[in-house]
């Protein structure tokens, strides 16, 4: 159960939804040409931050002007900053404005290395500053190591300036985080040699691109990504290095108060998942948090916070990459009415809404051009599969239970696509040896469909762009959901349906498909 102050939280986080979801997004800085070294950094309302961070760079880092390019990601592009963050394009030689907006975090540093056009990539926070040398001192580095696939660290300088350094931290929890700052008196030294080391603060890294072993697409919020990365990178064959010339000073006092929202149950949700890709206990985690919880909350407060974190881990949603949920930018009803249904599912942390295209004279053009971007997106993350919903879509009792034994039928199988739910007229045929995995006949309708990366390829090449190529396409197939089951049924795709159907629509109520037989079941809606 949500705790009081999370309650408030979230409402209005989902009034300030309501507001933003009809403001309009500015469109990325076009691709620049390519530069050896990339410094990048995700924002979220902090326009000052990175005015400093970047202007530092160009005043008092010359020598590596010709060498350095900057990609900001607007994690709030709906936000007041939006404005003035993209106007730097337009002041700031080899700038690049992205706005993302699919989901909210640190988890975000993702995107830059997607976004990057260089073969190093500095990721750091939007509120950094570097010592004189740092920058060419980390070039040099990394060019007498062509093939390394390192990250690479520096000593974090304390506001004085003076000899208090923390080069790496302690794998240890401490005050709700994993990570003790430390200090190695080989970092004192600017012009010493890099050394190993356990873990660092994510400040401030940098790997190359082509090594970037790339982030848990689950996380959402702050938190869960010290010493989870570092561990990625080791198993990677690369190493953890502080390079003492790589020195920086971070902003922590915030005065107003932080602009995002920070949340205990994104925090311990976060390490449980990257604890479990890793294969870490995950009892330590939540014995940890539990502590600390409680220490400024009540110990039910912290057992709640715990348990909830728990149940969204272990969520048969959470097998998906990512959950996209269409909706329109003018329907914004609509999209807090799912995210009600959301919420009662366990899944509202987890969905992230995918503005429609609107195309008022055939609804069925911005629905297929609407699904091409779904799945275009799932592809430019490199998710290993993406759950696509409708904003109109109701759900089963028994959603979880009967999707987690489909999930667990279609193990080690081959598969394109994975119907939850559809408009059918006729039986689907079992699977041998499945209690609920189904073969479907002639399917119509997208409002709940999984989409397999190994099917990626075929529909963004089949289903063009907009155009005359996409004009002729849909005079072909009329509609997307009409495209899909005539290639199912000429054996393009390995699909299935999960039976009983746990999604389904109004509509396919009342218009007598199959669904209407179970219509006192589909109690979420």
């Amino acid at each position: 159960m949500l705790q009081p102050l999370e309650l408030v939280s979230d409402l209005a986080k989902r009034l300030e939804e309501a507001e933003e979801a009809s403001r309009v997004v500015l469109p990325p800085t076009p691709p620049g040409e390519f530069r050896e070294l990339t410094v990048g950094m995700v924002s979220y309302d902090d326009f000052d931050g990175v005015y400093f961070t970047i202007q530092s760079i160009r005043l008092y880092h010359p020598e590596v002007a010709d060498r350095v390019a900057f990609v900001v990601v607007d994690n709030h592009p709906e936000g007041r900053h939006a404005a003035a963050l993209k106007a730097l394009e337009n002041r700031i030689p080899h700038y690049r404005y992205v706005p993302f907006r699919g989901y909210r975090g640190t988890a975000a540093r993702d995107v830059i290395f997607r976004e990057a056009n260089s073969e190093i990539v500095l990721c750091v926070d939007s509120h950094v500053m570097f010592a004189s040398g740092a920058l060419s001192a980390l070039l040099d580095h990394f060019a007498a190591r062509p093939d390394t696939g390192d990250l690479v660290q520096g000593p974090m300088l304390h506001d004085a300036l003076d000899n208090r350094i923390a080069t790496h931290q302690e794998p240890v929890w401490r005050d709700g985080v994993f990570g003790a700052w430390a200090s190695d008196p080989r970092g004192l030294d600017p012009h010493g040699e890099h050394f190993e080391i356990d873990m660092q603060g994510l400040g401030v890294f940098a790997c190359r691109q082509k090594k970037w072993p790339g982030l848990n697409h689950r996380f959402r919020g702050q938190g869960g990504e010290e010493g989870y990365l570092h561990e990625k990178i080791r198993r990677a064959g690369g190493r953890v290095l502080c390079l003492p010339a790589l020195r920086w000073v971070h902003l922590f006092d915030r005065p107003s108060g932080p602009p995002y929202p920070t949340r205990w149950n994104d925090r311990v949700r976060n390490h449980l998942i990257g604890w479990r890709e890793l294969g870490w206990s995950e009892y330590e985690v939540v014995d940890h948090f539990r502590a600390q919880i409680g220490d400024g909350w009540t110990v039910e407060a912290a057992e709640g916070i715990t348990t909830r974190a728990q149940r969204e881990v272990t969520n048969p949603f959470a097998f998906f990459g990512a959950v996209f949920c269409l909706n329109l930018d003018d329907r914004p009803d609509r999209w807090q009415a799912s995210r009600d249904r959301f919420t009662r599912l366990g899944i509202d942390w987890l969905v992230e809404r995918f503005p429609a295209i609107l195309s008022p004279r055939n609804h069925h053009y911005g629905c297929a051009l609407s699904f091409r971007a779904m799945v275009a997106e799932a592809q430019r993350r490199d998710l290993e599969c993406v759950l696509i919903l409708e904003d109109d879509a109701i759900w089963m009792d028994t959603a979880e239970q009967v999707l987690a034994q489909g999930l667990a039928e279609l193990k080690d199988r081959s598969w394109d696509l994975l119907y939850l739910g559809g408009g059918v007229r006729e039986e689907p045929t079992p699977v041998p040896g499945c209690a609920t995995l189904r073969t479907p006949p002639k399917i119509q309708c997208t409002h709940a469909v999984a989409v397999n990366r190994t099917a990626y390829e075929r529909i963004l090449k089949e289903v063009p762009p907009e155009g005359t190529e996409f004009d002729d396409w849909l005079a072909e197939y009329i509609a997307i959901d009409e495209y899909l089951p005539r290639r199912i049924a000429d054996g393009t795709y390995r699909a299935y349906v999960l039976e009983p159907r746990i999604v389904s629509q109004p509509d396919l109520i009342v218009k007598g498909y199959l669904d209407a037989a179970l219509e006192d079941r589909y109690t979420i809606r």
